[in-house]
């Protein structure tokens, strides 16, 4: 396989033609590395990551482990070239994959109805481990001893794996600790299993009293919300109602059953200029809220009855709607790995549970 060298104000874009910088953020894995922007399509299944570097100097001590001695130096004479790729690490190459893999499924994982959540002990343990792997040339000195920290309490989750996968547990567990002792990392103990979360069905919420004068749905964009919180494939539901004189608009989430899910979201209805802003609190299986509204509300356009839902540290204003297609090619791709035994362990444990 070769790889374009593309030289642009300076920065070196290396690039095997599989991933494209186009694509949006949830359909992207990332590694930060030394001097570099490691990044490729996580669903398209590549065989070396693409490259953005910004600093060849601090790149040259891991270029030719990823790809190949010919392209290191050919990266670092400034100028456009094609260059085959040989003479790299395999090794380093697929933990490199591995890495920008895991982290994009702590970010992205389109959790939901149909895709279970991932447990993200289980993802912070794999996590350390392979940035052990690739220590040499990732741009935070201390990625080991940070992930290691993430993973403190990984030693619970390991343990209750079911019996199929005990021995890979136990694998990790044993290597995690190990890392940990030559970081000087203290990993929390065992502990008796916890009982897990037992959500109501789903389904309609509770009736509100009055009468129904509107309602509708939009969808909630994936980046606007933290990962494994709201069903990805769900939708934000709202009613306007009349009772007693009183006129409410209240607004329901579907929620994802995991315990990294986040408590509480910000909803938005209608125009800029005259918005409905309410917090949504989770309750058992939904997020949900409900507020006074002005009378005008009712008779808003149908194209500015819009619904935002959204955590307002990570996504403070709109942005541009996902598309269905690329959302869809998303949870077929987390469906298909819940199916493969060659996929993480927290994917292998998440497929045990459906």
């Amino acid at each position: 396989m070769s790889t374009l060298i593309r030289v642009r104000d300076g920065v070196a874009h290396l690039s095997s033609g599989v991933s494209g910088v186009e694509d949006p953020s949830f359909l992207t894995a990332i590694v930060e590395g030394a001097g570099a922007l490691l990044h490729w399509d996580a669903t398209a299944g590549a065989n070396w990551p693409d490259a953005d570097i910004d600093d060849i100097a601090a790149a040259s001590g891991w270029l030719a482990d990823v790809y190949g001695p010919a392209v290191a130096a050919a990266a670092s004479s400034e100028s456009d070239a094609a260059v085959e790729i040989a003479d790299a690490d395999p090794g380093i190459v697929e933990a490199v994959l591995r890495l920008g893999h895991l982290a994009w499924a702590r970010a992205w994982w389109p959790a939901g109805a149909r895709i279970p959540a991932l447990d993200p002990a289980l993802l912070a343990a794999e996590i350390a481990l392979t940035s052990h792997l690739v220590s040499h040339l990732l741009d935070d000195e201390d990625a080991v001893e940070h992930a290691l920290r993430d993973a403190a309490d990984a030693a619970s989750r390991l343990a209750a794996l079911p019996l199929a996968l005990a021995p890979d547990g136990a694998a990790v567990s044993a290597e995690l600790a190990e890392l940990a002792d030559d970081h000087g990392i203290a990993l929390l103990p065992v502990t008796t299993a916890r009982e897990e979360w037992a959500l109501a069905a789903g389904g309609a919420g509770p009736a509100s009293a009055g009468i129904e004068l509107a309602t509708g749905a939009d969808a909630v964009r994936w980046a606007d919300v933290p990962a494994q919180s709201v069903d990805a494939e769900g939708e934000a539901r709202w009613w306007l109602r009349q009772h007693d004189g009183r006129m409410t608009l209240r607004v329901e989430v579907p929620a994802v059953d995991a315990d990294v899910a986040a408590t509480t979201l910000a909803a938005r209805f209608g125009p800029s200029d005259s918005a409905v802003d309410l917090a949504l609190e989770r309750v058992g299986d939904r997020f949900s809220g409900e507020t006074d509204v002005p009378a005008s509300v009712a008779f808003l356009p149908a194209g500015e009855r819009t619904l935002w839902v959204h955590d307002p540290v990570l996504a403070p204003s709109p942005g541009a709607p996902e598309t269905a297609e690329a959302r869809d090619t998303v949870i077929r791709f987390a469906a298909d790995r819940l199916e493969s035994p060659s996929t993480s362990l927290a994917e292998r444990s998440a497929g045990a549970s459906r």
